[in-house]
């Protein structure tokens, strides 16, 4: 007999706990939304960009995606990670279940209370994106999830399956509800300093919101019963645009060199307060072989941004210089395959400068890099009007920009424009024969440590990036999980429903999310 207790209802205390980092800086500004008094939704908002930012880009949650699309490896000072170099999946590991059903819980109490009070629609609008991408996020890890009803608290304690595809196709909906909310509001309150991403510039959020539509439609190019859907409805909005340049999605609710209030993904892998490494943290998780050589086999200088020479460490000024390609000697660089830990480290590179940017560095939920490559994606696929080129070029560079490759914007671009214009396939346009291909490989090279679950959704819907698989001779399948299985707090919790939509018959290795390939 399943136990009466609550479902999806994550109170202030229980959210601390869910997030992927540490308990930290504003995490704790949620509240729960069967609370008698709740606080202002202002008040809200900035706890809830920062855990959406923390699971996204603070490395923990996705730590699995780094090393399986050779991003990241283990030290070799460490035992064996078996269960991640092994593909291994379980229903306790692997998990995003609670973290993304805590920050939904929340951005819902926002919505909620900000719709019955006057001038707050653009709470309400916020609270829709932010609700659109969580859901998103459930929908690529797990497909069928509880949507329609779910976030009821005591009124549905055993919500139902939503099918992954009906779950986007209402997404979609509720992002243009969004957008419209934002444009026919010109009274509404300015959310101002709460929010911690754009600081109320709602043009911004507007066009944010329009970029993770595309991403979505895109994401569902293998669905063939949609494909005039997805044309359609990127047309509908198109006129919006999407970030670019300068409007990299980025989150600093004011990080600050002390416990629990740094950068998380700085918290995680770099440096406490006091200046020491962090325990398991930047000599434990290291560099990985796959995406280290392609930079060096394709003369990329980002190299000495997303890795740090052999040896080195934050502690060391110079893990913060800004070299241009003519001055990086790649022979400084080494990693492990997939598989293996050999590597000391003291012989072997950690994450660099361009991931680990410092504790008060902004914490990612999207990059205009991204967006600029999924635009080109959709141009090529025939979605939109534009020049694919010019996108996928100005992906390349914008992830330049973003890494200050060369100290200053004028050389990151310069660097970039002498990157793509060598005549390399998947690095120059005109040399590479499958433009899905580069798209989806200069993604995977330009998010490496910054949004490792993306490069997973692409492998999983494109094939690409075309990565080594696990070297472990006791890896339990030939590729990389096409999924995550059901926690096991649903088999405790919410059993008949899981049962009901199959969930307990799933296979990682085999069952694909409704836009799988």
């Amino acid at each position: 007999m399943q136990k009466k207790i609550f479902y999806i209802v994550i109170s202030l205390s229980l959210l601390i706990g869910l997030s992927s980092c540490k308990k930290g800086f504003l995490t704790d500004l949620a509240q729960n939304p069967n609370s008698p008094s709740g606080a202002d939704p202002s008040l809200v908002l900035p706890g809830v960009l920062s855990n959406l930012a923390a699971n996204i880009s603070g490395g923990a949650t996705y730590q699995s995606q780094g090393v399986w699309l050779g991003y990241w490896n283990y030290s070799g000072g460490y035992s064996l990670n078996q269960p991640v170099q092994s593909y291994k999946m379980t229903t306790d590991a692997p998990q995003v279940w609670d973290n993304y059903y805590g920050i939904l819980s929340n951005a819902n109490y926002i919505e909620q209370t900000a719709s019955s009070m006057p001038n707050m629609q653009n709470f309400v609008a916020i609270a829709k994106i932010i609700k659109a991408i969580c859901f998103e996020y459930l929908v690529d890890v797990y497909n069928d999830v509880p949507y329609s009803q779910a976030l009821k608290g005591t009124g549905d304690l055993f919500p139902q399956y939503d099918k992954g595809s009906d779950i986007y196709d209402s997404l979609v909906a509720q992002l243009d509800d969004a957008m419209n909310i934002i444009q026919n509001s010109p009274n509404a309150v300015n959310p101002g300093s709460s929010d911690i991403m754009y600081g109320g510039n709602m043009g911004l959020w507007l066009k944010f919101a329009n970029t993770i539509k595309l991403r979505m439609l895109v994401r569902e190019s293998n669905v063939s019963s949609k494909q005039s859907f997805i044309q359609s409805e990127i047309g509908k909005t198109a006129s919006i645009g999407y970030i670019g340049f300068g409007e990299d999605a980025l989150v600093n609710p004011g990080y600050l060199n002390s416990s629990g209030k740094q950068n998380p993904i700085w918290q995680n892998y770099a440096l406490t307060p006091s200046g020491s490494l962090v325990a398991d943290g930047y000599n434990y998780l290291r560099g990985g072989k796959a995406a280290m050589d392609f930079y060096k086999l394709n003369n990329d200088p980002r190299l000495a941004y997303f890795y740090g020479q052999i040896g080195d460490d934050p502690r060391d000024p110079n893990f913060f210089s800004t070299p241009v390609e003519s001055q990086i000697d790649t022979s400084k660089y080494a990693a492990d395959p997939l598989g293996e830990q050999t590597l000391q480290p003291s012989k072997g590179s950690g994450l660099g400068p361009g991931v680990l940017k410092g504790y008060n560095a902004p914490a990612v939920i999207m990059l205009a890099a991204e967006s600029y490559f999924v635009q080109a994606e959709a141009v090529v696929r025939g979605y939109m009007s534009g020049n694919a080129q010019t996108l996928y070029q100005n992906g390349i560079t914008a992830s330049f920009e973003y890494l200050n490759v060369g100290g200053q914007q004028s050389v990151a671009d310069q660097q970039a424009q002498t990157y793509y214009s060598q005549n390399i396939a998947n690095v120059g346009w005109n040399a590479s024969s499958n433009k899905i291909q580069a798209i989806i490989t200069q993604k995977w090279a330009a998010l490496n440590g910054i949004c490792n679950v993306e490069a997973w959704n692409d492998w999983r819907r494109t094939g690409f990036p075309i990565v080594p698989v696990s070297v472990y001779p006791g890896r339990v399948a030939d590729h990389m999980p096409y999924r995550y299985l059901y926690p096991t707090s649903e088999y405790q919790r919410n059993i008949d429903a899981l049962k009901a939509d199959g969930g307990d018959q799933i296979d990682a290795f085999t069952n694909k999310i409704f836009w799988g390939q």
